[in-house]
């Protein structure tokens, strides 16, 4: 593994307030300090940062429900969380507004959360700077004292105006079916946002949406992509075609609305003894110069 100088210090940040700036030579992360674990964002050095950043916090979910849970309840802010699926209210929905710890490692830092009473589990992020990619490690514990049947769920809420490009999956297996696509209530076939491409799933977000839209895939291909005009984030992760999935077996969701897209992995389900971790690593890279045209091809 080839690793980089990496930066690490406390800043006080005007937007995202007390955070940990952690940077090597070609990309700059934020990560809060006083509620998590997020990443807020992630940029070129001196660049802009890809994520959706919730300034005014105008995006909030509100109801007893989520006021019993937390001070404020929980909130989208943004950037990139650690969740864990199957998805359900409130189980999944606990504020994260508590501090998080951290401490430097060889290619980056550690962060990890206080554990959760809902829920019993304790989440942490690795972050290492490897070559001219970011890895992140996300580590889910059980700290129960009862088995838990759950999938480690990374999802990274992108800023408005990108395009997503999914490749279809393109493994020949004759007569029997080779991909999955997992639709949602509100999801619309006929969207004009999405592209049904024999390549590709390309999805575009709008601000002029008046719905949310989502899908799930089986993502064999185990790579996405989010196109800007400046910049692309290019994610990876491994697709474990054995394995079993969430929501009807998807490794890979995509959502958006009029605010901001989502691009989620997630691991397979498993159940977590006491005292048991599980493991999903996403890489992430930033590139200049791509096109919506050239993701298709891939």
């Amino acid at each position: 593994m080839t690793t980089v100088m990496v930066s690490v210090q406390t800043v006080d940040h005007e937007l995202y307030g007390k955070c940990l700036s952690v940077e090597n030579e070609t990309y700059t992360l934020m990560v809060p300090l006083d509620y998590g674990i997020r990443i807020i964002h992630f940029s070129l050095r001196e660049g802009c940062n890809v994520f959706f950043y919730d300034a005014n916090e105008a995006i909030t979910q509100s109801g007893d429900a989520f006021e019993k849970m937390g001070s404020d309840g929980w909130k989208l802010r943004g950037g990139h969380r650690l969740w864990t699926s199957p998805e359900a209210f409130p189980r999944t929905y606990a504020p994260d507004d508590q501090p998080i710890t951290w401490s430097k490692t060889e290619a980056g830092v550690l962060l990890t959360s206080a554990p959760e009473p809902w829920t019993h589990l304790q989440k942490q992020i690795e972050i290492r700077f490897v070559g001219e990619e970011v890895e992140l490690i996300h580590r889910v514990t059980n700290v129960g004292a009862w088995t838990i049947e759950t999938a480690p769920w990374s999802l990274n809420v992108m800023a408005p105006g990108g395009t997503a490009v999914i490749p279809q999956v393109s493994r020949d297996t004759g007569l029997l079916p080779n991909r999955n696509l997992i639709l949602w209530p509100y999801t619309k076939m006929n969207d004009e946002r999405v592209e049904w491409g024999n390549d590709a799933i390309v999805i575009k977000q709008s601000q002029d949406a008046d719905q949310a839209f989502k899908i799930g895939i089986n993502h064999e291909p185990g790579f996405a992509a989010c196109v800007y005009p400046d910049v692309t984030f290019e994610l990876r992760y491994e697709h474990k075609p054995e394995a079993v999935y969430p929501d009807g077996g998807c490794s890979f969701e995509c959502y958006t609305n009029e605010h901001m897209m989502e691009l989620e992995t997630l691991a397979p389900l498993e159940k977590l003894e006491p005292g048991q971790t599980v493991e999903h690593k996403e890489t992430w890279k930033l590139v200049t110069g791509q096109t919506v045209s050239h993701y298709r091809q891939l």
